[in-house]
């Protein structure tokens, strides 16, 4: 199940190249919008060199510097002053024609036939392009218009003149390392990661260009001597008017092809001069350093045997730049810091500190407010709100603060020192001994062992081992620092793995892009229309169907994480932050399987037995009932019971004295009673306070208080009511005794109830809690496991185009929003675990428990035969459907509608009445699912209509943005290609103009216009 999920199908083939192309251009602009001429200006550049190596240099140093030999001028600008003769004006009509409707028939979808092309395209508009060069040639050379400032020495160009490195230009830069392979034409560059153009392709490039250039020429076999004809020829038919013309160039292309002949010697265009032509400028690139563990910063500055970063030498640049502090110890988007695995320690050290010791001793103003009614509206709890409401303002600014700190403290300074330029003796030894505080002064202060509170106990051990790791870390960085000649690609544990893994990756790449790329050129015959290699490589791009290929199928994921392919050679470069995490959720996997054990235990050992409970149970809810009866509701009932007792009582005496069956001498009567309660005064006797106290007369007046009982007649002749007569019998004496006997009755039958309600076996909430523990635990751990496969699946998503991103005007705008809320993640892995994985395993456990409890299981007995019965009958209905479908339907239409119709009828009929059971079937899964992705912020579960709300102002789930915002900054700093571009902007700025030259570049834009023509449509 955690690789299932992961399974995705990945583009591959020259489709796939050429989005990956897009995107790493569209990821290399600066600007918020996307720029759809997919170009790089200087503005780009000189923010990735800040940005990525803390080298400051100005857009206009780099339009200067870098761009200017590069970036040449497009084919859609004005054409340039001076210019020059062609002599191939007369051209192959035939070839050109069925070239240009091949050309845009990929670019622009537009069919023309050749023959309608011939008279309309060659005649008319390659006539005029011969009248403009012929036009240019004899005009004079205009003044260049400076732009901007006057006071400005140089002036300042707009951006729309500034030099932009398009789609074409760039390819060719990041082909530099492959044609410096080429300097030994004779054998295949030896090395592992070393994959280059070989030499059998490279002939076929070459003899293609020639076969093209001759099919374009003005006779059948034209000279093909090295000559600024043959090199304009060349540019023409590749479609570059504009390079054409310009007469410099050519004449410095045509020279340093021409590199170690004499000026008598003639030179033809072939694989040796190609490849002179090719390499000539860039013999500064060390390929060595392709295979060696070491940054792209100190490849370009460093000594060529790297063995400290303290030694390396102060480069005599060509170009003035400055290196800023950027604390790259911290940088979580460039990612400089030398030891990412320290970076790791210290993140997780700072939150299990924080959970294990300063979570308990923050202060609180919330705890001196007086607490809530129970049973009280806000009316009653008026001050009790205002109370808490300031001080709760107070408590959270007071925790934001103390977290802000202690992460400045346990991450900013106990990294002091892990950075890959320099390692110093003296900050790293301050990091040490900080780190050593931090590690020995929470357990000191506050102790490890806390009786009864495991979890905590764990989590202060989890911290204190942290702090030991990063200590012992950092002392290896002391050691690194005191030795003169240490090899750091020895060191383990080292960032510079994954800068070495990176290098790897796009020679790997750019060696994949060639071979997509030659696999499009196929052999001409003398049957095909096609009279060119360049049109051949255009119709098989047209033709190409996508590809895929699937990737982390079973457990590759995994294993290709393990055999390094993912970062050698898809080079995937993992973010420090999204590893922290990961690593996070590891460890509360541990925390949660922990909880969940020390639940089941307190739950195993404090359920009551049967023959314990009596009113235990009831007495541990009194937060959710009260055990006792009300006395007021008590009191009230008693005192109603006893008046009725006393009226029926008056009523039997009454209606006895009138038989003649009872005859009372209210004298005697009297007389006894003040006898008897003055003997029982003395004796304290019971049973005369009882009898004395039943009257509310004085006993020798009880002849008078009960007379009107035997002689009911008023003066008047009226009966006298017996609630009056009952007035004097005296019940408040018999109210409390009778109170307590009810009372607790009363309770005896909350008890009870309660009792009822108490599961009778153990195992009913012992095995639902435990079910739920391990299922929390196993969701945690499905999670965990899933992030690396999916940062991976993402990264490649992004990268071919199957998740839009920064190439769609709308998602790049909403990223680019985004690229600073990578900060989210780090916390939303850590509590979106621990929340997934408690409701998903509270849900499970409290099903079972429904199934378990003896008050709810004949209810679950009743689902579950109600359940079968209609899972029995939907799949009977499902084998008739089937067998329907597959005899009365052919794609969208009936062969039979007669028996269509009915059969419809009886499964629409049917359906209406199952369709609850597919929406509570529904309701559950999504339940479910949505459970499970709170903690899986790296994918998204809404749909994206779904998820957007207002215009897009309303986002239900914007996390996976953040997430995917955070793998795109990492891209942009880290993706191989963008590596190589970085590696070669620097040479340029140490370099200067010695490096890349512009006739260099040139040769190197024709090969790669020849090796793959369908770019042609991004000049």
């Amino acid at each position: 199940f955690t690789m299932v999920v992961a399974i995705f199908e990945q583009p591959i083939g020259p489709l796939a190249d050429l989005s990956e192309l897009l995107y790493v251009v569209a990821l290399h602009q600066a600007s918020v919008e996307y720029r759809e001429d997919v170009s790089v200006n200087a503005e780009d550049i000189s923010l990735f060199l800040i940005s990525r190596y803390g080298v400051q240099c100005s857009p206009e140093n780099v339009a200067e510097f870098i761009l200017k030999d590069i970036a040449g001028k497009r084919n859609d600008t004005i054409l340039q002053e001076g210019g020059g003769s062609t002599e191939s004006a007369e051209l192959n009509q035939e070839s050109v024609a069925q070239d240009m409707s091949i050309f845009l028939r990929s670019k622009f979808g537009v069919t023309i036939k050749a023959e309608d092309l011939k008279d309309l395209l060659v005649e008319d508009k390659l006539a005029r392009m011969k009248e403009e060069l012929e036009t240019a040639k004899e005009e004079p050379p205009k003044e260049e218009v400076k732009q901007g400032n006057s006071n400005s020495p140089k002036g300042e160009k707009s951006s729309e003149d500034s030099p932009k490195m398009d789609l074409v230009e760039l390819v060719a830069m990041l082909m530099i390392p492959e044609f410096r392979k080429l300097e030994v034409m004779e054998q295949k560059v030896e090395g592992e990661g070393r994959a280059s153009v070989s030499d059998e392709n490279f002939e076929f490039c070459v003899n293609a260009m020639i076969h093209d250039l001759a099919s374009f020429g003005s006779s059948e076999q034209p000279s093909l001597e090295l000559t600024p004809s043959t090199v304009r020829d060349l540019f023409l038919r590749y479609g570059e008017t504009t390079l054409a013309q310009d007469n410099e160039l050519i004449d410095e292309m045509v020279k340093v092809a021409r590199t170690g002949l004499g000026d008598k010697d003639q030179a033809f265009l072939d694989k040796s001069t190609l490849a002179k032509a090719l390499t000539h400028d860039i013999e500064q690139y060390d390929l060595d350093r392709e295979d060696s563990i070491t940054t792209n910063y100190d490849d370009v500055f460093s000594n060529p045997k790297m063995k400290n970063s303290a030694e390396a030498e102060e480069p005599q640049n060509a170009v003035s730049f400055v290196n800023k502090f950027t604390m790259e110890t911290v940088d979580m988007v460039a990612h400089t810091y030398f030891c990412r695995t320290q970076m790791m320690i210290n993140w997780l050290f700072f939150v299990f500190t924080y959970f294990a010791y300063l979570y308990y001793e923050t202060p609180s103003f919330t705890r001196g407010c007086p607490r809530f009614k129970y049973m009280s509206g806000w009316a009653e709890n008026k001050t009790q709100a205002e109370c808490n409401i300031v001080n709760s303002i107070l408590d959270w600014l007071i925790s934001f603060g103390l977290i802000c700190a202690a992460g400045m403290l346990f991450v900013g300074l106990g990294s002091i020192g892990n950075n890959l330029k320099k390692t110093h003796l003296v900050p790293c030894l301050f990091a040490m001994a900080f780190l050593i505080f931090l590690t020995v002064y929470f357990p000191l202060t506050f102790g490890i062992i806390v009786p009864g509170q495991e979890p905590l106990i764990f989590m202060r051990l989890v911290a204190l081992t942290l702090g030991s790791v990063s200590t012992i870390a950092r002392l290896r960085l002391i050691v690194i620092a005191c030795k003169q000649h240490v090899d750091l690609t020895s060191v383990p544990f080292t960032s510079l793995k994954s800068e070495a893994a990176i290098k790897k990756a796009s020679a790997v790449k750019v060696a994949k892009l060639q071979e997509n790329a030659f696999a499009l050129h196929g052999k001409l015959t003398e049957s095909s229309a096609i009279r060119s290699y360049f049109g051949q490589a255009l119709t098989s791009f047209a033709k190409l169907d996508p590809q895929y290929t699937t990737r982390f199928k079973g457990t590759t994921c995994y294993t290709d994480l393990v055999s390094g392919r993912i970062v050698n050679e898809d080079g995937v470069f993992f973010s420090g932050r999204l590893l922290s995490g990961n690593l996070a959720q590891m460890l509360l996997c541990v925390v949660i399987m922990g909880f969940g054990y020390n639940a089941t235990k307190y739950v195993r050992d404090n359920w009551i037995p049967l023959e314990e409970r009596a009113n235990a149970v009831a007495e541990s809810l009194e937060m959710v009932i009260t055990l006792a009866a009300d006395q007021t509701i008590v009191k009230s009932a008693v005192d109603g019971c006893l008046e009725m007792f006393v009226l029926f009582l008056l009523r039997v005496l009454y209606f006895l004295d009138n038989a003649g069956l009872l005859r009372l001498d209210c004298i005697l009567l009297g007389t006894f009673l003040q006898s008897f309660c003055e003997r029982a005064f003395f004796e304290d006797e019971d049973d005369g306070d009882f009898a004395c106290s039943l009257f509310t007369s004085a006993p020798e007046q009880l002849c008078e208080t009960m007379d009107p009982i035997f002689r009911p007649t008023t003066p008047l002749g009226k009966a006298m009511p017996l609630d009056d007569v009952a007035s004097a019998i005296n019940i408040t004496s018999l109210v409390s005794p009778i109170s307590k006997v009810v009372s607790q009755a009363m309770s005896d039958n909350i008890a009870s109830q309660v009792n009822i309600l108490y599961p009778r076996d153990r195992s009913m909430v012992v095995v639902p809690v435990a079910v739920a523990a391990g299922v929390a635990t196993l969701c945690a751990l499905i999670i965990t496991l899933l992030f690396l496969p999916s940062i991976t699946a993402t990264t490649l998503k992004l990268r071919t185009g199957v998740i839009p991103s920064v190439c769609d005007p709308k998602t790049r705008t909403q990223y680019t929003f985004n690229v600073n809320s990578g900060t989210f993640i780090f916390g939303s892995m850590f509590w979106g675990i621990l929340a997934s994985s408690l409701l998903v395993g509270g849900i499970v456990g409290f099903i079972l428990f429904l199934a378990m409890w003896q008050v709810t299981a004949y209810l679950i007995m009743q689902g579950v035969a109600l359940g079968i019965g209609i899972s029995v009958t939907l799949l009977l209905k499902w084998l008739l459907k089937r067998t329907c479908r597959t005899k009365l339907y052919r794609g969208f239409y009936r062969n039979n509608p007669l028996r269509a119709n009915l059969a419809e009828l009886v499964n629409e009929s049917f359906n209406f009445a199952t369709s609850v059971a597919f929406a509570i079937i529904r309701m559950v899964k999504l339940l479910f699912l949505a459970a499970f992705y709170v903690g899986r912020i790296d994918t998204k579960f809404l749909a994206p209509g779904a998820n957007e709300y207002l215009g897009g102002l309303v986002y239900v789930d914007i996390f996976p943005d953040y997430f995917i915002a955070d793998i795109l900054s990492t891209e942009a700093h880290r993706h191989p290609y963008i590596e190589r571009l970085g590696t070669l902007y620097l040479y340029k700025l140490k370099y200067g103009p010695t490096f890349a030259t512009r006739a260099g570049c040139a040769w190197r834009l024709l090969f790669v216009t020849g090796l793959m023509p369908w770019l042609q449509k991004y000049r």
